[in-house]
């Protein structure tokens, strides 16, 4: 049986969606700024946060 870790969430996961959300906020923002839609930017802030997860997940591995 394994121990849990004593951290809730570990350092390079809080990393990784912390990128995701600032990459998400700044596409977002962006695309509001551009079409004054709310809906598109929140479409466009979820797909450029969703895409973020796993390329930075593979970024932070090969470190």
């Amino acid at each position: 049986m394994t121990t849990p870790s004593p951290d809730p969430l570990p350092l390079r996961w809080a990393t990784i969606l912390t990128i995701a959300a600032l990459a998400g906020l700044v596409i977002g923002m962006l695309t509001f700024a551009q079409s004054a839609a709310w809906p598109a930017a929140l479409l466009a802030a979820l797909g450029a946060a969703g895409v973020t997860v796993p390329v930075a997940h593979q970024l932070l591995a090969r470190t």
